[in-house]
This record gives structure tokens, sequence and C-alpha cells, in this order.
């Protein structure tokens, strides 16, 4: 809204004003040379506004051909008192809306006074508030329909831009529908692999268990392998001394088949050297020879019998030799066996351990897996709804886009009646 300062006007008059204290001839002075003027403002001493003085009141004066002879008798023409009318006060700054509701607060007003802080400023009419109503009609129309031009733009523009934005979300909720369906396709496939897996897992589980109760049986046997083999390795290096011990008498027992071997031939020298005397005593000594015949038989006994007992001995010693030889080649595999078994028992216990482990991380695989199906079957269950959205987002991006239209439509129909009214 316009305030009065702002308005168009062209009269000089309504600035005008008397005292009070003014005569009446002065006053028609006044209207004389301004016929055009309606209302004459009175003032104070102060310049403040008291009422005003109607051209109506004072027409008959003006026009009456004896009004210059009333207006020259004293008693008649020296107060203007009794033409005083009251009128609406308005400060200038106000708008317009509200000085015509200050006018209209005063029905019998014949128009407005206007004041700066209280001082008199000028008068304005009823014409002349008729005129600035519709300055100020024309103002407001021309503002509305600047207004109604700019809004006509704008809301083409934005309802362009609605129905650019409803279509991209038709687009974009159409490609998330796609999306979604393949979201949820391939969720179903994680679920159904997951769930594959998930079974395979479950059977490597229960077969790394089993793997690893076997590997505790195996560790139990191969505990036992370990007690027996020290035991067989005790009773090799027992048998050491004995089998050292038997060597010796092996030896022993040659050093005797020596001596016998020596007592033979002595004997067999005994009974030469009988025979020999025999003989030359030519004596008939039939026992002595015979007993010298014994002797010498039984020298070569008992020489045949140390040969034996020499070869037998020999054989002994080369059996016992054997054996020695043996023995330690069984103490030098004992040892290696012994250390491959050692090998064999860390071997046994770290692939217990690793099974173990194993199986544990096979569990929690397991466990993993079916968490991850889970997962994708929730993820395929939202899938689908973020699928439901999009074909609600789809609905309503084409209401959206509809509404654009119509709005677009109707936007233009309400600027055209605005213009055309």
């Amino acid at each position: 809204m316009q305030q009065v300062a702002n308005l168009k006007r062209s009269d000089s008059y309504t600035r005008l004003s008397v005292r009070h204290s003014d005569t009446l001839r002065e006053t028609l002075e006044i209207f004389r040379q301004n016929r055009a003027m309606r209302i004459l403002a009175v003032v104070d001493q102060e310049n403040r506004p008291i009422g005003v003085i109607r051209e109506v009141d004072v027409r008959d004066l003006l026009f009456n051909p004896f009004g210059h002879a009333l207006m020259s008798n004293p008693g008649f023409g020296k107060s203007i008192h009794s033409l005083v009318r009251p009128c609406a006060v308005a400060e200038q700054h106000l708008e317009s809306s509200e000085l015509i509701a200050i006018f209209s607060g005063h029905p019998n007003s014949p128009g407005v006074v206007l004041t700066v802080a209280g001082q008199f400023l000028e008068t304005l009419s009823d014409d002349q508030l008729l005129e600035l109503m519709a300055q100020s009609r024309v103002a407001r129309a021309e503002k509305i329909t600047s207004d109604s031009q700019l809004f006509t733009q704008e809301i083409l523009c934005l309802s362009d831009q609605l129905c650019d934005t409803a279509k991209k979300v038709n687009v974009l909720s159409e490609v998330l529908s796609q999306q979604a369906d393949g979201m949820t396709e391939a969720a179903h496939n994680v679920a159904a692999g997951a769930a594959q897996s998930s079974s395979g897992l479950k059977d490597v589980n229960e077969r790394g268990h089993k793997l690893a109760g076997a590997m505790e049986q195996l560790t139990v046997v191969a505990s036992e392998a370990k007690r027996i083999r020290v035991r067989t390795n005790d009773v090799i290096h027992a048998a050491e001394p004995q089998m050292k011990a038997l060597a010796k008498s092996g030896m022993e027992i040659g050093s005797i088949s020596e001596v016998i071997h020596g007592v033979g031939r002595k004997t067999n020298f005994l009974a030469l050297n009988a025979q020999i005397e025999a003989v030359r005593h030519d004596a008939d000594h039939a026992g002595f020879v015979a007993v010298a015949g014994e002797i010498k038989q039984l020298a070569t006994q008992t020489r045949s019998a140390a040969e034996e007992v020499s070869k037998k001995v020999n054989s002994i010693g080369k059996a016992v030799g054997d054996v020695l030889a043996g023995h330690s080649e069984i103490v030098d595999a004992m040892a290696q066996i012994s250390a491959i078994s050692n090998q064999i028992d860390s071997a046994v216990s770290e692939h217990s351990a690793t099974s173990l482990a194993v199986a544990g991380y096979v569990e929690q695989a397991a466990d993993a897996t079916a968490d991850i199906s889970a997962r994708a079957h929730d993820i395929g269950t939202r899938a689908r709804h973020v699928q439901s959205s999009a074909k609600d987002l789809e609905r309503v991006s084409t209401m959206l886009l509809n509404s654009a239209t119509d709005i677009r439509i109707r936007s233009q129909e309400f600027v055209q009646a605005i213009q055309f009214a």
C-alpha cells in the first residue's frame, strides 16, 4: 500500500488554512480565489487543526447579491466560529488504507486534515480522497499486474521444474525398481550359495572333528609305541653286556680247546715214546703196548675232538661276532627309529592341534556362513520392501507429474483471468 505523501496530487490550495481569529471576509476571499477548493482548514495559534470550513456553507454568501453588504456589516462578517465543522485528522505517514479507515470512522467529516507531528500540513476533501483511493487502486492494480506477471513466470518456471523433477523421480523410481529386482535376485543367489556353503562346511566340520578324534587315538597309539620302543631300547642296551660276555666266553672256550689240543699232542707224544721204549727193550710187554695203543688212540680222539671243538668255537665266535655287529646295527636302527618316532610324535601332536584348530575355524566359518545366509535373506526381504517402495514412488511421481501439469494449466488460467479482470 502507498503512503499519502507518495500519492500524486497537483492541488496547491490544499495547503491553505485560516486561523480561528480571522474574519469571514478573509475566508470568503480565499474561497473566491480558489474556486475548486471544497474545504478550508482552521488552525489555532500553534498551527494545530481545530476544524474546517466547507465551501458549501459559504456558497450562498459568495453568490448572494447582498453578500457583499452582509460582509461589510461589522457585526456579521467579524467571526467564522459558526462555520467551523469538525473533521477527521490523520498523520501524513499513514498508509492510504489507514487514512480511508480514519475517514470512514467520522461519517460527518467532509474530508481529512493531514498533519505532521500534530502540525497542519494540508486538507483532503472527500473528492480528493476518492481520487487518492483511485490512484491507490491503480497503483495496487499495477503492482498486482507486475506481481502477477512475476508470479506467472515463477509459477511456470516452478511448474516446469516440478514436471522435470517428477519425470526424473519417475525415471529414478524405475531404475530403483530395477536395482531392487537385481538386489533381490542377487540376495537370493547369495542366500542359496551361503546355504550350500554352510552345508558343505558342516560336513567338513564333522569330518574335521572325526579327524581330530582319529588324531587323538593316533597320539595315544604313538605314545604306546614310544613306550614299547623305549622298553625295547632298554632291553637291547641291557643285552649288550651279555653279548660281550658271550663273546668273551667264546674266546675263553677257544683257549680251552687250544689247551685240549696241546694235551692231545702231548698224549700222542707220550704214546709214541711208550711204543719206542717197548720196542727198544724188546720185551713182551703186550699190556704195555696195548696201553700205549690206547693212549695213542685216545690222543688221536682228543686231537680230533680238539680240532672239532676249535672249529665249533671258531664258528661260535664268528656267530657271536655277527650277533654283536647285528646288535650294533640294531642299536643304531633303534636310535634312528627313536628319532623318527620323536618326529612322528611331534608331527602327530602338531597335526592334532592343527586339526582341532581347523575344526574350530571351520565351525566358525559355518556359523559365519549361516549368519551370511540369514543376512542375505534379510537383504532380500529389504530389497522387496525397496521394490515395493519404488513402485509406490513411481505412482507418486506420476501423480506429481499430473499435479504439476494441472498446476501449470490452472496458474496460466488464473493469470489470464487476473489480467482480463
